[in-house]
Formats: C-alpha cells, structure tokens, sequence
C-alpha cells in the first residue's frame, strides 16, 4: 500500500504591506488575473470557476473548469477556498498572509485533502497543482501585489 500524498505546501515573500496584498488576493477584479478564475465574487458560499483553457476563460465557459466554494475570508490574513470537480470529493486551498518585515509579506499557500483519494487516482494532478502553485500563482500573486503598490493602490 503506498503512503498518502503529502498536502502541498509553497510560499513567496511579496514587497508590498500585507494590506496591499490582501486587496488584490481578494479582489473582485485583481483575483482572476493573478488566479486565472471565473465568476469570482468574495463572499463566503460562492463559486467560481479555474479555466485553465485561456479561449474558454474569455468567452465564460467553465467546461473543464475546477469548481471553487469561497470558505473564508478572514481580513487581512486567510483566503480559503475547496477546489473540485464535480461529482469529487473537495481539497482545500488555503493562503495565509504574514507580514515578515515592514513593507514584506508571506504569503503561504496550502493545497490540503489529498488523503482522501487513492494515490493512483490523483498522482499526475497533484503533480501538475505543485508545480502550478509554486510556479504560476503564487509568483502571479507577488507581481500583481507588487505592481499594485508601484500604482499607488
């Protein structure tokens, strides 16, 4: 029997206040830029949908879409949100904010509930999440915070 997958767990120092980030990690029209989602509003109980097929993202169409329940907001410092599709059981991502240093923050993204899958089954996405995570939204999120600063928001 193999172990479990492990929960994915990445994070990156952003140059901007925690205050700063939490408005664009949680805003209406920064999050699906730096997110690459669809139907985002933030509240808690609402879906939106991860397109990662750019053409359907325009054009609105969540075929293939990973579906997303928005769990908590807790300001400044948590967005938690279940990641699925439907018909699966959920995962939960979770991003934590810390301001490390006066203008420096941490954001820590945690990808939890692989354990309720078989290994097999999941292997190759929890693969591609790790990297897609730690390569592409995270540092999405630190250019998007950064730029946001250098515009005065």
């Amino acid at each position: 029997m193999s172990e479990p997958l492990h929960d994915l767990v990445h994070s990156i120092d952003i140059q901007a206040p925690r205050a700063t980030v939490w408005d664009v990690m949680t805003g209406m029209d920064s999050v699906p830029q730096w997110l690459g989602c669809m139907n985002y509003a933030a509240k808690a109980g609402a879906t939106f949908h991860m397109q990662p097929d750019h053409a359907r993202r325009a054009a609105g169409d969540i075929t293939g879409a990973t579906w997303c329940d928005l769990e908590e907001l807790r300001k400044p410092e948590l967005l938690r949100f279940s990641w699925y599709m439907p018909g699966t059981p959920k995962t939960i991502v979770t991003i934590e904010l810390e301001e490390v240093d006066t203008g420096t923050t941490r954001a820590t993204l945690t990808h939890s509930g692989w354990d309720q899958f078989p290994v097999q089954m999941v292997q190759a996405i929890h693969a591609m999440l790790d990297g897609g995570w730690k390569s592409f939204v995270l540092p999405g999120l630190k250019a998007a915070s950064e730029a946001a600063l250098a515009a005065g928001r």
